[in-house]
């Protein structure tokens, strides 16, 4: 056996043992419930049962908020082509900057107190408070009459928004099982593609609002950020914090609940910041090949989500119209979501044959929309629906996050570090669509093919890393026998304390 190998498990070990003999605040809250409750090894039958309280729960909460944050972000989209550019004077570049830019600049420069914040608060009452203000940031966009105010605007948005992706990736890890997360992720990311549908739909209902004293565009930010105080406020009484406090759980329910997921080995909840995680995180190859794949996946995405209704007129179609040809592109967005949630539900290990598999639509789309002609509005239109195939991208990788990252500050870190590499991909989107190239953007739409391209490499690379890293611990646990793991797996270890019994997903 090599040094090396002894140095690994005496490492595993010497970390475990020291959390067991002390520093009670370091290990997960799970750990004392599940000594006070223990339930044993669940029946299928009590197995299901808490599984389908949980969906019952905590699904439609995550839909909902997943919903009304994309509306709410994309409220300055859906209200574009109805005076708001012109209210505001907006001329040349500006409205790159204020739909998309500034807003993730924030959105990306909150994420390490975003990550903080986490650890360090109640993570349910974290996102109910993030929600109603967001929702009261965005009301006031309707007083905006000029670039400043609303680039003001938008940053503070984008600080308040940027709170629930790394919240839900955390929350997903502490409700559902590695085999269960990647299709339950990909229900609370419907809120995208709802969000683009009712988007879509309410926009031109609102678009025939008729108000002398409230301009038309001003309706979206009224109605959308009302409607979001409202409901952060529930949020605040019916979400969890974990398991541990589910109001909708008896005590031996929430028992089976933390017990469902001890096979994890990620964690459930602990407020105590570990920089050792922290510093773990940003060493791990996994998370910087993950970081680079969301970043190449958001360019074009946030493409969409900044220029939407702007490249559909663009394509020949009035304004109104053009509003009403985005609903679309959240229906096949979330057929597309739906299907890889069921695939990785069915087949084990296709994770990382999923993402790369939804690149090639994408990629080809991309390239009809550079090359076909602007008089074949039908086809740049088709060609564009086809590129939202590359949704699977964010739901995936979110669910290798929450599969193969353990340890709570850890986890915490790596959703941050994904959603600044989103941010920078959805600053970078809205500069690459250049106003001297409008209504064809071929910058914008050259770069998506690069990104796609450049997609299927890394996550390629990616499962072929993880499969050599679990085949080398493997080697590690066949050398060291037959060994003992009982009741470690709420001590907050990483997943690299844990090299003898964690096996990363592909």
């Amino acid at each position: 056996m090599s040094s090396e190998s002894n140095m690994e498990k005496h490492d595993e070990k010497s970390t475990a043992t020291s959390v067991q003999e002390g520093r009670q605040d370091d290990v997960d809250k799970a750990y004392e419930f599940a000594k006070q409750h223990a339930v044993g090894p669940l029946t299928e039958e009590d197995n299901k049962r808490v599984l389908r309280k949980i969906d019952r729960n905590l699904l439609p909460l995550m839909i909902i908020t997943y919903t009304l944050n994309f509306m709410d972000k994309n409220a300055l989209s859906y209200s574009a082509n109805f005076g708001l550019l012109t209210d505001n004077h907006l001329v040349g570049n500006q409205y790159s900057w204020a739909s998309g830019s500034v807003f993730y600049l924030a959105y990306m420069v909150s994420q390490p107190i975003v990550a903080r914040l986490i650890v360090r608060f109640p993570i349910g009452r974290f996102v109910a408070v993030a929600t109603m203000l967001w929702g009261a940031v965005l009301m006031t966009t309707a007083a905006s009459r000029s670039f400043a105010s609303l680039m003001t605007i938008r940053a503070i948005l984008g600080c308040m928004e940027s709170c629930i992706n790394p919240a839900f990736i955390v929350i997903s890890s502490q409700w559902w099982t590695r085999e269960e997360q990647p299709l339950r992720i990909s229900y609370w990311y419907l809120g995208n593609s709802i969000g683009q549908v009712c988007g879509g739909l309410l926009g031109y209902g609102i678009a025939h609002i008729t108000n002398h004293n409230v301009p038309n565009w001003a309706w979206f930010f009224l109605i959308f950020g009302a409607f979001t105080i409202c409901y952060g406020a529930f949020l605040f009484y019916y979400l969890p914090d974990s398991p541990l406090n589910a109001r909708w759980l008896s005590d031996q329910d929430r028992a089976m609940a933390i017990e469902r997921v001890r096979s994890n080995r990620t964690g459930v909840e602990n407020h105590v910041w570990k920089w050792s995680q922290f510093k773990e995180c940003v060493l791990d190859v996994q998370c910087w090949i993950l970081v680079a794949t969301f970043f190449l996946d958001d360019i074009p995405a946030g493409g969409v989500g900044s220029f939407g209704s702007i490249v559909v007129k663009g394509f020949g179609y009035s304004a109104l119209y053009s509003t009403l040809l985005l609903v679309p592109l959240g229906v096949i967005q979330a057929i597309c979501i739906l299907f890889g949630g069921f695939m990785t539900r069915r087949f084990q290990n296709i994770r990382t044959w999923m993402v790369a598999g939804c690149q090639i639509p994408a990629l080809i789309g991309a390239v009809l929309l550079y090359t076909l002609p602007r008089e074949n509005k039908r086809g740049l239109l088709g060609s564009y629906y086809i590129v939202q195939t590359h949704g699977i991208v964010g739901t995936l990788t979110m669910s290798l996050v929450t599969s193969n990252f353990a340890g709570y500050t850890k986890k915490a870190t790596a959703s941050s570090m994904m959603y600044i590499a989103f941010c920078v991909g959805q600053v970078v989107a809205p500069q690459l669509f250049l106003s001297n190239e409008a209504p064809a953007y071929k910058t914008a739409f050259l770069a998506a093919f690069v990104c796609f391209a450049l997609c299927i490499l890394f996550i390629i690379a990616l499962r072929f890393y993880l499969i050599w890293e679990n085949k080398r611990r493997d080697r590690l646990a066949a050398a060291e026998g037959e060994t003992s793991h009982s009741d470690d797996e709420f001590l907050d270890l990483t997943d690299k304390e844990q090299k003898l019994v964690f096996r990363y997903v592909l």
